[in-house]
């Protein structure tokens, strides 16, 4: 039996049960959300057909192949494909219960058009798009503290002409005037422990940007509660 892909994850401590990153395309694969306080229901791909045209479409519109283009033409596709984020209170709506009839049928494509995708979504989505693309890239799942508040969050990690990063299609910032996802360049020793499947293994990444949709300075620590740390400057990137 296939593990789930998520995080379990408590007060800085890793336990199993689960896989916490997927190098894969989704298919059929099931994915840990969280649905409520405290409650987990499993979800899987879906039909993202139309997510896939609207990504081709905007590359062919574009006539790009730059790599941080490529990744804002991601997140504003992503942005399409869910409808913003307007709704994500109603989220739990388009989810079952694991103990309730119709919880096989839960997957992420029925939020589209929604505006309630969040992290989870979002990252399962832009997994199988940059997949698409041919970049080597990672699902993955783990505790994050964002201005001292800890949380639970999903990104992806991208490998590409032996740069290493940090894709984040939840968490906007701005580049050239632009708003885009936030993409951190990482060392490749960095990368390597992250992108771990196994929770006991990983590295803490602080991250320092700007979000331009709450107009504020914001801190983000990505894996935390690991022994080592890796600090960097975000707007130093964004600014290129």
């Amino acid at each position: 039996m296939k593990k789930k892909i998520g995080c379990n994850y408590s007060n800085g401590i890793y336990y199993g049960g689960c896989l916490s990153s997927f190098n894969g395309t989704f298919t059929n694969e099931e994915v840990m959300i969280e649905n409520g306080i405290g409650d987990i229901v499993t979800a899987k791909i879906g039909d993202i057909t139309d997510a896939y045209e609207i990504l081709k479409r905007k590359i062919m519109e574009n006539n790009t192949n730059n790599f941080y283009d490529i990744c804002h033409l991601i997140y504003v596709t992503i942005d399409e494909y869910f409808n913003g984020i307007e709704n994500i209170s109603k989220r739990i709506e388009y989810y079952t219960p694991e103990d309730e009839e119709g919880h096989e049928n839960n997957k992420i494509s029925n939020l589209k058009g929604s505006g309630a995708a969040m992290c989870v979504e979002r990252s399962m989505l832009a997994q199988n798009l940059l997949k698409s693309l041919n970049i080597n890239s990672y699902y993955k799942c783990s505790g994050i503290i964002k201005n001292e508040s800890k949380e639970i969050h999903s990104y992806n990690l991208i490998e590409y002409n032996n740069n290493y990063y940090i894709f984040d299609s939840s968490i906007p910032t701005i580049k050239n005037g632009v708003i885009t996802p936030l993409i951190t360049n990482i060392p490749k020793e960095v990368f390597n422990k992250i992108i771990s499947p196994e929770q006991s293994i990983g590295y803490s990444i602080k991250v320092s940007h700007y979000n331009p949709l709450r107009d504020t300075d914001v801190t983000i620590t990505y894996d935390s509660g690991r022994k080592d740390l890796y600090e960097i400057d975000n707007s130093k990137i964004i600014t290129k």
